[in-house]
């Protein structure tokens, strides 16, 4: 029996779409690791909005030309882990569909098993009690009993209830989970799209809901006029509705910081505010999308004319032909100097909070010639997204898979223009392993992790993907992390020093280093970066 036709399925697409939207914030509370990310329910509902947006501009006449739109669309939106896996799980299911001019249940199950299948091929190791999980238990689901339904609705909502039976063991499979007591969080946002889909098919179509607006609060703001940082920055929203006041609102309530200059056009707000704790400002931000264009200057250091207000300028590209063209992903105008210098060719704006969508890099690729091209994520929840560019391009595009700043660093010091492809990609590789990385941030929920109580606001060290330092101060959160990265055979420590972090302050942490560690050779650089106070590096 047909499942839907084509309008049905477009408004099956929209209401998954905005029941993920809606319930968002929930999805990236899920998440355990209590680092300010790009959080995976933003992640999975940007790479929808572009799924959303070429089903909205598609002229298909049919089902399978609709999907074929919905999963393009995705896959050039995609950011983060979790976007990529839910745009190759479209990729998947439109792959079945394809010269289908009806979806019937039986099409429909093999297209979920197609799905699956695609989306595990997608991941090098795949972890069990993830959305990867969560989609193939409703896939197997629909595999075994499709047979048995004549109702496409009863059908879907018994393969929706497989995959909520599926979400609540992810606990099981997953200790981190369990101990932080939530389900996986890219599955659950997969069941919240299943949902939004299944009400369509009964004749309720979810739609984006406003967002409540808090009452106003202005007690603790500094009203003197004294700040100590200027702030600018975008926010790309999902454009579906006005967010302005509730972003006014929202930071009119954030301590120490003037009254914001909000301007929006259509999916984007572009923010300009004067603050004493600029962290505290990108924190309440990160709530109504990704954050763009961050800049935060002393504006003790500022004449008038260097203020910020002027758009960011387009990025220009090089139409000379070359032999290769590096891609790295950076914020913070020390980091992205520091990479310029070392001989990269684009900067793409990013990191956490703010994951690149594989166009992203694609717009690059495409507005340039060269006979080769090398990706540096810088960020492991932005590896797929640049790796799935190797797939869509036609060039030859490699992805060097750095994780952080220090890498790429050190991978670039192994890059020879010389070499083949391949040839840099193993040099850099190889090189990029030779670092030990720290990074020292703050918790934005509370959480429990490796058996560590952590609280919203605690200062944290992370070295790989271990909190190894909880502290109330960022030096003593410093000291932890080098007691764990400096041995015996370390010559080099540097660090890098983030946007809320003074000169005077870096400093200071030079002077400890140095003083604990007198064999070894300290060196501080300016990063700029935001989010993030220091990012250490050991070789």
């Amino acid at each position: 029996m047909k499942m839907m036709d084509t309008e049905e399925l477009k408004a099956a697409v929209l209401s998954g779409y905005a029941n993920l939207e809606n319930n968002k914030e929930y999805v990236n509370n899920l998440n355990v690791f209590p680092v300010p990310d790009g959080d995976t329910g933003t992640n999975m509902s940007l790479t929808m909005q572009y799924a959303v947006k070429a089903v909205s501009e598609s002229n298909a006449k049919t089902p399978d030309g609709l999907i074929s739109a919905a999963a393009n669309g995705a896959l050039m939106g995609a950011r983060g882990n979790s976007g990529v896996i839910l745009s190759q799980l479209l990729r998947g299911f439109s792959k079945v569909c394809m010269g289908h001019d009806e979806l019937d249940i039986e099409l429909f199950a093999n297209a979920m098993n197609s799905a699956t299948q695609m989306a595990y091929k997608a991941v090098m190791k795949p972890t069990e009690g993830t959305i990867l999980t969560v989609a193939r238990g409703m896939s197997e689901f629909a595999m075994s009993h499709y047979a048995e339904y004549e109702n496409p609705v009863e059908f879907f909502s018994e393969v929706l209830e497989a995959g909520r039976v599926v979400l609540s063991k992810t606990p099981e499979m997953l200790p981190v989970l369990k101990e932080a007591g939530v389900v996986d969080s890219g599955g659950c946002g997969l069941i919240f799209i299943m949902e939004g889909v299944l009400a369509s098919m009964k004749g309720k179509t979810v739609g984006v809901s406003e967002n409540s607006t808090p009452a106003m609060d202005h007690e603790d703001i500094d009203l003197d006029g004294e700040f100590d940082y200027t702030l600018e920055f975008t926010i790309v929203t999902d454009g579906g509705k006005s967010y302005q006041k509730t972003v006014i609102d929202k930071l009119m309530k954030v301590k120490n910081c003037s009254a914001p200059n909000v301007m929006e056009k259509a999916s984007a707000i572009k923010v300009h505010i004067l603050s004493n704790e600029p962290w505290n400002v990108l924190k309440t931000a990160t709530a109504f999308g990704t954050l763009r264009h961050i800049e935060i200057i002393d504006s003790t250091d500022l004449d008038e004319a260097e203020l910020p207000g002027a758009e960011a300028p387009a990025m220009e590209y090089s139409k000379e032909h070359t032999d290769y063209v590096i891609i790295s992903v950076s914020s913070g105008k020390g980091l992205s100097s520091i990479m310029k210098d070392l001989g990269v060719t684009y900067i793409v704006e990013g990191g956490q909070t703010m994951n690149p969508s594989t166009q992203d890099f694609m717009e690059i690729i495409d507005n340039t010639d060269a006979d080769n091209y090398i990706i540096l994520p810088n960020n492991k929840n932005i590896i797929l997204a640049a790796k799935q560019t190797c797939d869509i391009s036609k060039k030859n595009v490699a992805v060097v898979e750095t994780k952080n700043i220090p890498q790429a660093i050190s991978a670039m010091l192994g890059f020879d223009p010389e070499m083949s492809l391949d040839e840099n990609v193993e040099a850099m590789s190889e090189n990029m392993e030779t670092v030990k990385v720290g990074q020292v941030t703050f918790a934005v929920r509370d959480t429990s992790v490796n058996g560590s109580t952590i609280k919203e606001g605690d200062i944290i060290g992370i070295v790989g993907s271990d909190i190894v330092a909880c502290e109330n101060n960022t030096f003593t959160a410093v000291m932890d992390i080098a007691e764990k990265l400096v041995d015996d055979e370390t010559s080099i420590l540097s660090l890098y020093y983030g946007s809320d972090v003074t000169e005077t302050d870096a400093a200071v942490m030079e002077n400890k280093l140095k003083k604990k560690y007198p064999d070894v050779d300290v060196e501080v650089f300016s990063g700029g970066q935001p989010l993030y106070y220091y990012i250490i590096s050991a070789e």
